[in-house]
């Protein structure tokens, strides 16, 4: 066998041991405890039917764990600070990391280690003296995702994108929560805060975006689709100012399919939106402009695009220099 096909049938391997066991975990609680077609409304479904226990104290390597109660339910998020920030040095900028479903927080430091080395040094800041960059990471609640026509992953982790009212979604205060926390520290640059996410962190980032605008410059999606359209109840996006997205998305994805992005991609672009988008070769780096949708996408193949992150560079040089264009007045 050729060394890169051998390398990657071992990552395939590696990343697939631990989502087979989640996918029969999500089957077996999809069919023991199906969930019932929801109203839809003008701002989508009723908030999710949360499962006990609700969240789980992450570990938050080398970072800080925040907390706090919301309605009887302790919510918790991870604080990462670059080694040399210290209060009245300088400000720093921030991105909140939003994992995706059936992870948590300490996420970022496994599959997401690529982004979490960068926080260490990467000049993100308009300010030269201020390098690295400030990382927040909340933690979803465990819940009954809504059935829909696509992939249904359970029982688990999620960040409730199905309920677009933020006046009411949970998960949306608790990030405002969270921010406000990081904020008080007197370390973040609030004109430069960012939000990243990941499959169902990335449908929440690009919504947390659009509701949060007066605070967010800039959002970017990793295997992330158009949160409005997420079924059972698609509803409509909403006017406001356009928050620059960068869209990180595989030329083979077996949750966020590479036709589903190219529908995301061309509604973004017929408004005009401030947009980057990449395309991503099997092993995670950029495929340059002509990259073309795998014809035959195996599923095998589209979980493992899916759950295997952007290379470093990358996220460097495509997501992160996008963010340092873009900034809050």
């Amino acid at each position: 066998m050729p060394k890169r096909r051998f390398v990657y049938a071992a990552a395939l391997i590696r990343a697939l041991v631990p989502l087979i066991s989640l996918t029969l975990a999500a089957a077996a609680n999809a069919a023991g405890t199906a969930v019932a077609q929801p109203a839809c409304s003008a701002t989508g479904t009723p908030p999710l039917e949360t499962v006990e226990p609700v969240t789980e104290r992450p570990t938050c390597k080398d970072g800080q764990v925040l907390s706090f109660d919301q309605n009887g339910v302790t919510r918790y998020a991870c604080l990462n600070l670059p080694p040399h920030a210290v209060a009245g040095a300088s400000k720093w900028p921030m991105i909140v990391y939003l994992h995706g479903s059936m992870t948590n927080p300490d996420s970022l430091y496994r599959t997401g280690h690529a982004l979490f080395k960068l926080s260490r040094n990467y000049p993100l800041s308009a300010h030269a003296g201020a390098k690295g960059f400030i990382l927040l990471a909340p933690e979803g609640r465990r819940a009954k995702a809504w059935a829909s026509e696509g992939p249904h992953t359970g029982t688990g982790f999620h960040w409730d994108e199905w309920q677009r009212e933020p006046g009411k979604n949970l998960d949306v205060q608790a990030i405002d929560h969270f921010i406000d926390q990081a904020v008080a520290t007197d370390l973040v640059d609030v004109k430069q805060i960012y939000v990243f996410g990941w499959s169902n962190g990335a449908d929440m980032a690009v919504l947390y975006g659009a509701w949060r605008a007066d605070r967010i410059a800039a959002v970017g999606q990793y295997a992330g689709t158009d949160p409005w359209q997420r079924t059972p109840c698609p509803v409509d996006m909403p006017s406001g100012r356009q928050v620059p997205l960068t869209l990180l998305r595989n030329m083979c994805d077996a949750l966020a399919t590479c036709s589903e992005t190219s529908s995301w991609s061309n509604t973004l672009e017929k408004q005009n939106w401030p947009l980057r988008r990449v395309d991503l070769t099997l092993d995670g780096e950029d495929a340059g402009p002509n990259a073309q949708c795998v014809r035959l996408c195996r599923k095998p193949r589209g979980l493992y695009e899916h759950i295997r992150w952007p290379k470093k560079a990358v996220l460097a040089n495509e997501m992160l220099e996008f963010f340092k264009e873009h900034s809050l007045p």
